[in-house]
């Protein structure tokens, strides 16, 4: 148990003798959707490709080591840690792909050298055993440009966490193996770490069979027309499905590159495509993303706003699931063909799609009643939510379905560590395999302490009103920030470009849900000072450009000017400036005179000590360093519920433990001299 929560805290660059509460809770938010027993007790961590330079065009194999198949999983999770290169970050957008090399037992040959040394050639060959990809994870490297520069708030340090779930891919994550990192750039660079993450359990359902379709591990495909892409990449397929199979899912990854062209194809192409099963029509997407304007990571060097074929720059490439077992014949053969819409272009750059699938087979659901609490998105200081927060008002959670049947009903409990727990029944449609995202009710913010506190927690205590049949998945945990206090009349001065119609600005009462003031309608290049009285509450500002350049563009700045947003209090002191390039919206949320605000109470760096730690009956406090050893002591386990409270006057306290359960635990102690968090250990 305690080599894998020394394991977990190595991964986040933490000590196990830290000092301080948040340390260790941000490693829960690195983690997204562990819970705590599952980081405790059955999490088994592997690292690939640790900070690995990608500097140039190709590929970056790694050979490494993972678990043996003695166990099952219920999870296998893969954070991708995108970063700048140890030369710095490339000021361009690049394709990368993490792929898993699976041997075929075929092997094949190629020219190492011909040597002409005596009068005639003389081949050398050079034997390999064939290997097949699987495409485990794309991501589009970001316009590095600010990082490389030091600019916008960024630097050469900069990360970024991609989250994935490769549990179906279990099966082939087992002892040793090769990972690919191929990366497209031809400037440095980026760099690429890989934590997998293994929770022992069952998986929601057994993978019977797996098969590359299209594009094996995510290669790329040019193309002069899409009848010519069609007959060479996308040709219908005969796959046969096994005995025993009970559901199947075929995933589709497809983004789109380049487009010197009329039709802006394909990276700017707004394709559909379609898949049929056995000449039956079996579900359809669109080949875009439509909401880069909205990016997490921004603002960018490039054109960062401008949506695409299936990507923006610095995120995740999303992958298509089609649930088709229903229209497969079991242990037979069948037709799958995936089509895309007519197109044709003319014009210099050849564009071409960048595609994978693979089709599982699986048994039947293991979990009829299974619900997992995969992220929490606010209040969270989690880059990928970065616009979402801070928050002032509800929590909202990600909730997937791991089980065969729907769910219809769930009850939250939820609060800050150390605060009041609340309730929620929540009532809805998730079917098997879907992820919602779900809003909670306003959150008491009792407890809540920026300086150590500042924890949020949730659980789902039933699933349709029933226990959760893998319930270590049913909680999680994020570290948040306090949003910040404004005055309760603020002066708003924006300044318009040449496009003041795209833009308009609300003001809304968050606990009450009113909108207070609304600005719309916009003349260009003016500058507008509006003086809003707001009330004592949680207040969202939030700032639309229905044209998703913001109104400070670097890409068009010429042609459109330059406009800004910033606040005022009524002495006309600046109290906040927003930032001008944020796309299509950006959310402001802050109080007034609102008791949200944090306590301002000291963390005592004060040198006191726990011993032994981890203990198992009688932990010791040394509390020799204090002036006047007196105060209170609070004990807290992770869901923030209080188990032991009591006052002391001495210097030496010993804590009896016997009715604690095993885990990781959290002490308070508000001193004459400031306040101490320490953290530890009950085996």
């Amino acid at each position: 148990m305690l080599a894998t929560l020394a394991c977990i805290l190595e991964y986040c660059g933490f000590k196990t003798n830290m000092k301080h509460l948040k340390q260790l809770l941000v490693v829960l938010i690195f983690l997204g959707c562990l819970s705590a027993k599952a980081i405790m007790g059955d999490t088994t961590h592997v690292r690939f490709h640790n900070k690995r330079d990608m500097t140039t065009y190709g590929n970056y194999d790694f050979k490494g080591k993972f678990p043996d198949q003695s166990k099952s999983w219920h999870q296998v999770l893969m954070i991708y840690t995108l970063g700048c290169a140890s030369t710095g970050c490339s000021g361009w957008d690049y394709t990368t792909h993490i792929q898993y090399r699976k041997p075929t037992g075929n092997m094949d040959s190629s020219i190492a050298k011909i040597d002409t040394s005596q009068g005639f050639p003389d081949t050398i060959w050079k034997r390999f055993e064939v290997m097949e990809n699987f495409e485990l994870a794309r991501v589009i490297t970001p316009y590095g440009t600010y990082m490389r520069d030091g600019s916008n708030g960024f630097n050469n340090n900069w990360t970024h966490r991609h989250a994935f779930d490769v549990t179906d891919f279990a099966e082939l994550l087992h002892d040793s193996a090769t990972l690919r990192a191929f990366y497209s750039g031809w400037s440095s660079g980026f760099s690429v770490t890989l934590d997998f993450y293994f929770i022992e359990g069952t998986p929601p359902r057994d993978v019977l069979k797996m098969q590359n379709i299209y594009g094996a591990g995510g290669g790329s495909y040019g193309y002069k027309n899409s009848q010519d892409f069609e007959s060479k990449y996308m040709n219908a397929k005969r796959v046969f499905t096994p005995s025993g199979m009970k559901s199947a899912k075929m995933s589709f990854i497809p983004s789109g590159h380049g487009g010197n062209n009329d039709q802006g194809a394909a990276e700017f192409y707004n394709v559909g495509m379609g898949l049929k099963v056995n000449g039956i029509a079996a579900g359809s997407h669109r080949v875009w993303k439509a909401d880069c304007g909205k990016n997490p990571l921004w603002p960018q060097g490039g054109t960062w706003i401008f949506d695409r074929a299936n990507w923006c720059p610095g995120s995740r490439v999303p992958e298509f699931d089609f649930e088709i077992g229903s229209s497969l014949k079991i242990n037979d053969s069948n037709t799958l063909d995936m089509d895309f819409e007519d197109y044709t272009w003319s014009g210099n750059q050849t564009p071409s799609y960048s595609i994978s699938s693979v089709l599982w087979h699986y048994g039947d659901w293991n979990f009829k009643t299974d619900a997992a609490l995969t992220a929490i998105i606010s209040p969270s200081d989690h880059e990928e939510y970065n616009r979402e927060n801070p928050i002032c008002s509800n929590p909202e959670v990600l909730v997937k379905n791991n089980g065969k049947d729907d769910i219809a009903t769930l009850a939250f409990r939820f609060g800050m560590i150390g605060g009041d727990t609340q309730t929620y029944n929540w009532t809805g449609k998730i079917g098997f395999g879907e992820e919602r995202r779900l809003a909670l009710p306003m959150l008491n913010w009792s407890g809540f302490n920026a300086a150590s506190q500042n924890i949020f927690w949730c659980k789902m205590e039933t699933v349709n009103g029933l226990a959760d049949e893998f319930p270590t998945d049913n909680q999680n945990h994020s570290t948040c920030k306090v949003p910040e206090k404004q005055p309760a009349k603020v002066v708003v001065w924006f300044r318009t470009n040449r496009f003041g119609k795209d833009n308009s600005y609300t003001f809304t009462d968050l606990r009450t849900g009113q909108l207070i003031y609304k600005k719309e309608n916009l003349d260009s290049f003016v500058i507008y000072r509006d003086t809003i009285s707001l009330p004592n509450s949680c207040i969202e500002f939030k700032l639309n450009d229905a044209g998703g350049d913001g109104i400070d563009f670097w890409w068009n700045r010429q042609q459109t000017g330059v406009g800004y947003c910033r606040f005022r209090d009524m002495n006309a002191k600046q109290i906040k400036n927003l930032n001008p390039d944020f796309g299509s919206e950006l959310i402001y949320r802050f109080t007034t005179t609102w008791g949200l605000e944090a306590k301002e109470l000291e963390v005592s760096d004060l040198q006191i000590n726990l011993y032994p730690n981890p203990a198992n009956n009688l932990l010791y406090i040394d509390l020799s360093s204090l002036e006047i050893p007196k105060g209170r002591l609070q004990v807290s386990d992770l869901l923030g519920r209080t188990v032991l409270q009591q006052t002391f006057a001495e210097d030496q306290l010993r804590l009896p433990l016997d009715g604690l359960s095993k885990g990781v635990y959290i002490i308070t102690l508000q001193t004459g001299q400031g306040i101490v968090v320490k953290k530890f250990v009950k085996e």
